[in-house]
């Protein structure tokens, strides 16, 4: 069975998350898995320099209630690491660590601040023979991957599976949205990097969530949940429905299902009892409209792949809005974006609409259009 533990967690207040971290600990018997002088890292979404009330990046009361449970049991040993989008170098994180408001916390666990990965490499039959995994998760022995639940422009879903490409570091990140373009690529390649991390487990903060034009321009959406499990396919699969979307609209989740990483009729829910939302979480500009369910199902996927030729999104720069920063240069993994009259220039030609630019612009100066064309 895989267990998916959800909790009413009704705020940030530090009493409120510690009291739901022991009991999904409890409920997932984490003690047992602990032993004296074991490195425990925990890796949160740490995507950009985010206050936490903006709900991109994990709160630090999350983190500061996972340590201090650690703590309780004797585990003395925790770091917590994430590779952010951009340059995986010392300034960038200190930066980070001081919006998102895990500086203050230290004491409590350490900031990593080595910017070494280690390759390592993946199970026989993947389709990526090794990935570079940041240190302090290469090196680890118990990872906790602790997540922020929100809506993505590219995959839909940003929860434990998506997380986990922040153990990837720094740039070579865009390099893998160059390499597979394709949706369901770049999703399978998601999975493979979660099976090579291999996380113990997985928390997703879902007390205060985004929705829209996320993982880091959309809307905060208030939950109040926290989940946790140890098959972090199956737990973004729950999360997914607790947003009101179909779970196997998602590429990830569909893949993970046909790989059979997890099954349905196997997943076991325990804690508190929640419905999904009246009204499902708003979705991406990004995302393909929804026609389908007018078309039989026989016919849905060649008609998802000829409708994409004509209604592919693309970035548009809205130019009164842009500082000029270059962080979407920056991360633009074809390289196609220019800095020119201290403006961003988007050429069509070249993009692969994977809106890394979106996510990592601070101060939301970019949008989605959608082609009316065919798209060569």
């Amino acid at each position: 069975m895989s267990l998916v533990s959800i909790r009413k967690t009704v705020d940030y207040r530090q009493e409120t998350v510690d009291a739901a971290i022991a009991r999904h600990f409890e409920a997932l018997g984490v003690e047992k898995d602990l032993r004296p002088g074991m490195k425990v890292t925990l890796k949160p979404n740490l995507l950009t320099a985010r206050r936490p009330e903006q709900a991109v990046t994990t709160h630090p009361s999350v983190l500061l209630a996972v340590a201090k449970w650690l703590r309780d049991r004797g585990i003395e040993d925790i770091t917590v690491a994430d590779s952010p989008g951009g340059p995986y170098v010392t300034a960038a994180l200190k930066t980070v660590y001081s919006v998102s408001g895990l500086k203050a916390l230290e004491g409590h666990f350490k900031l990593n601040f080595d910017t070494g990965f280690k390759e390592i490499r993946c199970p026989e039959g993947f389709q990526n023979r090794s990935f570079n995994i940041i240190n302090p998760l290469a090196q680890a022995d118990y990872i906790i991957n602790i997540a922020k639940l929100k809506t993505h422009s590219m995959t839909t879903l940003s929860a434990g599976i998506k997380n986990l490409f922040g153990a990837i570091p720094g740039l070579q990140k865009p390099e893998f949205h160059y390499k597979y373009p394709e949706l369901r690529d770049f999703s399978n390649m998601l999975l493979e990097i979660a099976a090579t991390v291999k996380p113990d487990i997985t928390v997703i903060d879902a007390v205060e969530a985004m929705e829209g034009n996320g993982p880091n321009g959309g809307d905060m959406r208030y939950m109040g949940l926290t989940l946790a499990s140890r098959n972090v396919y199956a737990q973004d699969y729950v999360a997914a429905r607790l947003m009101g979307l179909d779970p196997e609209s998602i590429a990830m989740l569909k893949i993970a299902l046909e790989k059979g990483l997890f099954s349905t009729g196997e997943i076991e829910l325990a804690g508190d009892t929640v419905q999904p939302p009246e009204t499902p979480f708003k979705l991406p500009d990004s995302a393909t409209l929804d026609f389908m369910s007018f078309v039989p199902k026989i016919f849905r996927e060649p008609a998802r792949r000829m409708m994409a030729n004509f209604l592919r999104p693309l970035p548009k720069l809205e130019y009164d809005k842009c500082i000029g920063c270059g962080k979407c240069a920056e991360s633009c993994p074809p390289h196609i974006i220019k800095i020119t009259g201290g403006r961003a220039v988007f050429p069509t030609a070249g993009c692969i609409s994977c809106f890394c630019c979106q996510e990592m612009c601070p101060v939301h100066a970019i949008k989605v259009k959608r082609n009316l064309r065919r798209v060569k």
